[in-house]
């Protein structure tokens, strides 16, 4: 069985711009595509994992978001770090789906496909609900906060779930994932 790296979309590896609609908004974070490429040559299968409610809501057509996923998934493949499996859930909040983060369905039903060691594997994203996605899937969480308060990350409602790591940026979180595989990285990093 293999390791795995399930990664949140917005705010985790692109910027968050709000319901992203348009392929000319994905922006990465600095850093990330690397550190992804290295978990990669390590053997790390790498998943995104997100949810979609933009569809649900209206603001635009599933059709609309597999084109910004086919174009995120062939930058992120040009840079080394290709994504073994997306999944997205299109459904409100409201629509009460089984497939919303932070129910687990979504990484299981990876994990089952690829043969993933879920206890090797790690979650990391940038909301609460990120966190308690990763541990109903039994994986080790990484938090990012974007310097924001424990408050602040709770503000919407959604409860605290520990995580096993908190960081700052995603370059921080995915630092810490390649120190826990034993990949040397860079001084400072």
């Amino acid at each position: 069985m293999r390791s795995a790296l399930f990664l949140d979309r917005d705010g985790t590896i692109i910027h968050d711009q709000g319901y992203l609609s348009d392929t000319d908004q994905i922006k990465f974070y600095g850093g990330v595509l690397e550190k992804i490429a290295l978990l990669k040559d390590k053997g790390f299968k790498i998943f995104i994992v997100t949810n979609q409610s933009g569809v649900g809501r209206g603001y635009f057509s599933e059709k609309k978001l597999k084109i910004i996923h086919k174009h995120l998934l062939k930058l992120m493949n040009d840079n080394n770090a290709g994504v073994d499996g997306l999944r997205y859930c299109p459904h409100t909040p409201d629509d009460k789906c089984d497939c919303r983060k932070p129910n687990p369905k979504m990484v299981l039903s990876l994990a089952e496909e690829f043969n993933i060691d879920l206890g090797k594997s790690f979650f990391i994203g940038d909301k609460t609900q990120d966190v308690s996605t990763g541990k109903n899937s039994h994986c080790k969480t990484v938090l990012i906060t974007h310097g924001k308060s424990r408050n602040e990350l709770c503000a919407k409602g959604d409860e605290w779930a520990e995580p096993d790591f908190l960081a700052d940026t995603p370059a921080e979180a995915l630092g810490y994932v390649c120190r826990q595989a034993d990949i040397m990285l860079p001084q400072g990093d």
